[in-house]
């Protein structure tokens, strides 16, 4: 079996990088020549694709964008913003066409970027990496997660993890404290339910968000290292471990711990629910920054889920948000490689923190212009053990496809734990055949 990364480093490495001010950061060069076929100094177009939606970091990207067109004025960005979901169907076939963008977001993993390299649609951008000194700017791990057959393909957006929002308000009526294990979280949750409260903030009529709840349950109970003895293609997702550890996020629901009929909830009507204070706890991704303090202001926290085996330290789910990729059409690929370094520059560094995203570029959080709740979370993505893996993001579609229903088949109580691994196994057997993985 092929392993899915040329080798698996502890992400530790990139949190100590992030939170560094002192670490070495590699100058942003000028791109040598104007794109073929255009004269020097006349002004070309680089279309660019993002899934930057929220306000917040939507306002970001604008901003990066003018300082980049201010400093080279040869050159033009046609932004357009999307869902993700939206840009995994149009994605491929804009590519196809030659009619899509020069420069743009997707997942990193192997069931999506992997496909688009293996197909030639995106450049190879080894040697830039090289001549740019994105080898000594990045974390190792972001470089080999945006890497196919030795060869890097694109630049990880940001550094992302997956955990439990809490509500400082609720906590402080409770009389309980952030838990430090499984039992403490489980009695938040009873104390919750008896004051009439909802414990956990549960919504998946979107489908996507129980992939995170798969993520964060594969690690409190089975572990950072058999998940990657997994996608290494050493053991099996069908194993009894796994079972268990969705079958333990299940009594959640049966204990009447989480919001009543969770699959006839959206995720936008689920943060409500707990930006009302309907809810104690949220279990989301740290991309809710923003959108949690702009609701919640300071009453607002956030905390690792605990481990459900004591043998296993405490862990978050993460890795990179997603990456930037050039296409290998490109008409402009100078200019476009010359956009994507400075996006990740010490020039933008600042900006990307104070719109709470974690870009993969060292800076000092205390010297910036941002909330506690951030400085709070990026604190804890230093913590000792590093983080897992976000599975969803490394899995190819059809396997999400096919997870997805049978999340909510758990869910609804019409399949077990051992239902679940065994499908997710089957289909990833028959990606994994078909050279999608």
């Amino acid at each position: 079996m092929r392993k899915i990364f040329q080798s698996i480093v502890p992400i530790l490495l990139a949190s100590s990088l992030v939170l560094s001010a002192c670490s070495t950061k590699a100058p942003v060069k000028e791109a040598a020549k104007p794109a073929e076929g255009v004269k020097s100094g006349e002004a070309v177009t680089v279309n660019f694709w993002d899934n930057y939606t929220d306000p917040t970091q939507s306002k970001a990207m604008d901003a990066i964008i003018a300082n980049f067109e201010k400093q080279n004025s040869n050159i033009k960005i046609k932004r357009s913003s999307m869902k993700a979901d939206d840009q995994r169907k149009l994605i491929k076939p804009a590519l196809l066409s030659k009619e899509g963008p020069d420069l743009f977001a997707y997942d990193a993993g192997p069931g999506y970027l992997g496909v688009l390299a293996k197909a030639n649609l995106l450049m190879d951008l080894t040697a830039k990496s090289e001549s740019l000194g994105w080898n000594k700017r990045f974390p190792s791990w972001i470089q080999e997660r945006n890497t196919f057959n030795k060869k890097i393909y694109g630049v990880g957006t940001q550094v992302e993890m997956l955990g439990v929002y809490y509500n400082k308000k609720i906590f402080k009526d409770l009389g309980v404290n952030v838990p430090k294990t499984y039992d403490e979280f489980l009695a938040i949750c009873k104390a919750a339910k008896d004051k009439g409260i909802v414990g956990i903030s549960l919504d998946d009529k979107d489908q996507w968000p129980a992939f995170h709840i798969e993520s964060m349950f594969y690690t409190a109970v089975a572990g950072k290292t058999e998940i990657e003895a997994v996608l290494n293609g050493q053991k099996s997702f069908d194993q009894p471990i796994f079972a268990e550890a969705l079958d333990t996020f299940k009594k959640l629901i049966t204990d009447g711990y989480t919001t009543k009929s969770p699959l006839a909830i959206s995720y936008d009507d689920g943060n409500k629910e707990f930006f009302t204070g309907k809810a104690a706890m949220r279990m989301t991704g740290t991309w809710m920054v923003s959108g949690m303090v702009e609701n919640l202001k300071e009453d607002v926290g956030f905390f690792l889920l605990p481990s459900v085996k004591p043998n296993l330290p405490l862990m978050a789910p993460g890795g990179i948000g997603g990456t930037f990729a050039v296409s290998s059409g490109s008409a402009h690929p100078d200019e476009t490689v010359k956009f994507l370094d400075y996006m990740f520059s010490t020039d933008t560094a600042k900006i990307w923190y104070e719109a709470n995203i974690i870009p993969p570029l060292p800076i000092d959080v205390n010297a910036i212009n941002a909330n506690s709740l951030f400085k709070e979370v990026v604190s804890l993505s230093a913590t000792p053990a590093g983080l897992s893996y976000n599975i969803d993001v490394l899995m190819p579609q059809k396997i999400n496809d096919v997870t997805m229903n049978d999340l909510q088949e758990l869910i609804a109580g019409k399949k077990t734990g051992a239902d679940v691994v065994k499908n997710k196994q089957k289909a990833f057997e028959e990606e994994k055949a078909k050279g999608n993985y």
